[in-house]
C-alpha cells in the first residue's frame, strides 16, 4: 500500500512485505481508532445530557392560567425518550466495538471507517426519528 504518516520510512519495506502476505499490523495512527472513540463519546455526551435531572417546576404540579395559555402544544415524555437514548447509546457502543475488531481484524480497504460514519449519522437520524414519534404521539398540555 504505502508508507503510514505515523511510522518511520524505515518500516515501509516491512509494511510492503506484510501487506503481501495479506496481514498487517493495527496500530493506533489508523482512522478507525478515532471515530471508534467518537463514537463512544457521543453515546456517552448524549446519556449524561439525558440523564441530567431538571428540577421540576411548579407548572408541573399545579397548571396556572399563564402557563397553560402559553403552553398548548404537545409534551415529549422525558423516561420515554430517555429510554430511546439508552437503547440507542447501546447500540452504538456495540457499533463501536464492531468498528474496532474490523479495523483490527479486517482488510485496510475502508470499511471499519465507513462504518463508523454511518453509524453516526445513523444514530443521529435515530434521534430525531425518536423525538419526532414521541412528539406526534405525544399528549397534549
Amino acid at each position: 500500500m504505502g508508507c503510514n504518516v505515523c511510522r518511520p520510512p524505515a518500516t515501509c519495506a516491512d509494511l510492503a512485505r506484510q501487506e503481501e502476505r495479506g496481514w498487517s499490523a493495527a496500530t493506533l495512527c489508523h482512522v478507525f481508532w478515532a471515530l471508534a472513540v467518537i463514537l463512544l463519546a457521543f453515546a456517552g455526551f448524549t446519556v449524561i445530557v439525558v440523564s441530567l435531572r431538571r428540577p421540576s417546576r411548579a407548572a408541573d404540579d399545579e397548571p396556572s392560567e399563564a402557563t397553560t395559555s402559553t403552553d398548548p402544544g404537545r409534551r415529549i415524555d422525558p423516561e420515554q425518550l430517555r429510554g430511546f437514548v439508552y437503547v440507542g447509546a447501546g447500540a452504538l457502543v456495540l457499533l463501536a466495538v464492531a468498528v474496532i475488531l474490523m479495523g483490527l481484524f479486517g482488510t485496510r480497504s475502508g470499511r471499519a471507517e465507513g462504518l463508523a460514519v454511518l453509524g453516526f449519522f445513523g444514530y443521529a437520524a435515530y434521534l430525531v426519528a425518536a423525538t419526532l414519534v414521541l412528539y406526534v404521539t405525544g399528549r397534549k398540555g
